[in-house]
């Protein structure tokens, strides 16, 4: 092999690196704003660090783009987030919301790593991935500390191990059904925490935000989100199992936005974007029949929120638009005699 010939990015790692400069750009303008009034040290510390990452994230990211001659993303700047806006989250929500948006990044990161190809973008993710968990754990531990984190349920271990002997273990609609399985839990579980986040985080976003037509969609997605929610939690309550609280307590009656409208709607479409990516996994993980429509209507509730949320940000000129592959017949067309 020619040792000066380096292959050309593939569309996988020029998706996954778009995807994360986006991300990256909107996570720093959340982080510098919500550390200006973050009191607690700890915490503090922990989203210093993360900003740091997210700088040199960026730097890399640009590094690759240049390279291959791709033009680097617009992202987001210091024009989105206004940070001596009066303060609209308190310790423990900046600490939920770091937690949360860690698990997002370990799943983006191990997922880009497994569709890069080159060696250098593999190693990157695997960095990134690496600090991503330790920012996991960190959040974790803190809310642990401080008696903050809502561990999943606890189930009693089985008397021996044992395989399904009936399409019982299916049923859902008619006859006894079976207790949740340990699989089914966890899925609806974290499902719920993460709506629990996303409808906090929503009704904050409609409180401070002044245009009627994002506020709009805003208090629809709340409704969405509180739907969902209220769905999880019956569904644990049935099964005697303990469920999470919601943290709207944690918002403020600041109605000053810290941040651009632009800012506020991307944020929103990822949290509605990636709960789909959820809530799929756990229905293809959820043999009980009864469970197949519930993750459905979650599906179809936040694709609805989608659709609406698409047309607005087209609409307002917000959608920034990823790398396309070339148009071959635009191209012929253009090149007829």
């Amino acid at each position: 092999m020619n040792s000066i010939h380096k292959p050309k990015l593939t569309s996988a790692e020029i998706a996954a690196l778009w995807s994360q400069y986006l991300n990256e750009t909107a996570g720093l303008c959340f982080h510098k704003y919500m550390i200006e009034y973050i009191e607690d040290q700890e915490i503090k510390d922990v989203f210093e660090y993360s900003i740091s990452l997210g700088s040199n994230h960026l730097e890399k990211i640009e590094e690759f783009f240049v390279s291959e001659g791709f033009p680097v993303p617009i992202g987001f700047t210091n024009h989105d987030v206004t940070l001596d806006a009066p303060p609209l989250f308190s310790d423990t929500f900046c600490l939920y919301y770091l937690n949360i948006m860690t698990i997002h990044g370990c799943h983006g990161y191990s997922g880009a790593i497994t569709t890069s190809t080159q060696h250098d973008v593999r190693d990157y993710f695997t960095r990134c991935n690496a600090s991503a968990v330790e920012i996991c754990n960190r959040a974790k531990n803190i809310l642990l500390e401080k008696g903050l984190y809502f561990r999943p349920p606890v189930i009693l271990p089985p008397e021996k191990p044992d395989f399904v002997k009936n399409e019982n273990f299916l049923a859902g609609w008619f006859g006894e059904k079976r207790p949740l399985s340990c699989i089914e839990i966890t899925d609806i579980y974290f499902n719920l925490k993460k709506s629990i986040v996303a409808k906090a985080l929503t009704v904050a976003f409609s409180q401070v935000t002044q245009s009627k037509k994002v506020k709009d969609l805003l208090l629809k997605a709340v409704d969405t989100k509180d739907s969902h929610i209220q769905m999880f939690h019956d569904l644990l309550d049935i099964e005697n199992l303990p469920s999470p609280p919601t943290i709207e307590s944690e918002i403020t009656d600041s109605t000053t936005s810290p941040f651009s409208d632009k800012l506020i709607m991307f944020q929103v479409g990822f949290l509605f974007s990636t709960a789909m990516v959820y809530y799929g996994t756990g229905w293809a993980s959820s043999p009980r029949r009864d469970l197949s429509p519930k993750y459905l209507k979650a599906i179809s509730g936040d694709f609805q929120i989608g659709n609406d949320w698409i047309d607005l940000m087209i609409e307002n000129g917000w959608l920034e638009q990823p790398p396309l592959a070339e148009d071959r017949n635009k191209l012929v067309k253009m090149n007829k005699s």
